[in-house]
């Protein structure tokens, strides 16, 4: 084997070293990314969950509110109609004196 031979040979266990300490970096890398990638569809679940617990909440505050308006509608209807009932009791009374 000739030096010529020798140092090709050394050059290429060089860059066969380096591609071996690319494809390791690479590697830890990936593994890295990969976790970053479960951790963030954990998190979309987890969101995703909370998202839908408050738009239940919502439209569950949304129907009550509906019913409270109701319920208020309903006392001021009863205030209505005791005030008209009060009015023909009135005027009863004037027709009957």
């Amino acid at each position: 084997m000739t030096d010529n031979d020798s140092i090709l040979i050394e050059q290429f266990e060089s860059k066969i070293r380096k591609l071996i300490e690319l494809y390791e970096n690479i590697k830890c890398r990936n593994s890295q990314l990969q976790e970053e990638l479960e951790a963030k569809d954990e998190e979309i679940k987890h969101l995703t969950a909370q998202m839908s617990s408050l738009q239940e909440s919502y439209l569950n505050l949304k129907q009550s509110k509906v019913l409270a308006v109701s319920g208020h509608d309903i006392d001021a209807t009863k205030r209505r109609i005791s005030g008209l009932m009060r009015e023909i009791d009135h005027c009863i009374e004037l027709l009957n004196n």
